[in-house]
């Protein structure tokens, strides 16, 4: 990673490790955004994407979650400005904050699938941190998943999540093939915990 990028990480890691929310301190930057960031990186150098811009996209794109911002579309927003902001500190080109926001404005892929490259990157690097780590796991422990009320609710919820991340945020096969399994896995789990 270039210096600016390192500078930028080094301020986003503060930033979750002054958060009022356990999870986010002790968790959540090494255990997801730090992973998203390294698949982020991988997968832009395989289908060409920026990968400076992914990098940042990935660092930047739950932000908000440290301060305590939760749901959309404030976490959306408040993330963006926070990318902006951070941006223009290290002097990065209108252009260049401009990409790392379209790529994060629909990693979700909620109502609205990316429109650039570098936000599919970001959507499936994404996924592959909720899937190839603890992310389904932790989720009911965290505090900040407080939409959610008992195992149940917390099930239905996870499966609807599992199967966007599985079929609509991955968009290269060759790494939905990559966590099957484990979609499989995580589907089996919450569907017999069901009966």
């Amino acid at each position: 990673m270039n210096k600016r990028i390192e500078m930028i990480k080094k301020e986003v890691r503060t930033l979750y490790k002054k958060s009022k929310d356990e999870s986010m301190r002790v968790w959540f930057f090494k255990g997801h955004v730090m992973l998203v960031a390294r698949y982020a990186e991988e997968i832009a150098e395989k289908v060409g994407a920026d990968k400076e811009i992914v990098i940042l996209a990935a660092l930047f794109h739950d932000i908000a979650r440290a301060w305590g911002v939760n749901k959309n579309p404030a976490l959306m927003e408040e993330s963006l400005k926070k990318a902006e902001e951070m941006m223009k500190k290290y002097s990065y080109l209108n252009s260049q904050i401009q990409k790392v926001k379209e790529a994060i404005l629909y990693h979700s892929c909620r109502k609205k699938l990316p429109q650039v490259e570098e936000g599919r990157v970001l959507a499936t690097a994404d996924a592959l941190a909720h899937f190839l780590s603890e992310f389904y796991l932790i989720l009911p422990v965290n505090c900040w998943l407080t939409a959610v009320k008992g195992f149940e609710e917390y099930r239905e919820w996870a499966l609807e999540k599992i199967e966007r991340d599985f079929h609509k945020k991955i968009f290269y096969d060759e790494y939905r093939e990559k966590v099957r399994k484990n979609y499989e896995a995580l589907k089996t789990v919450l569907i017999t915990s069901h009966k």
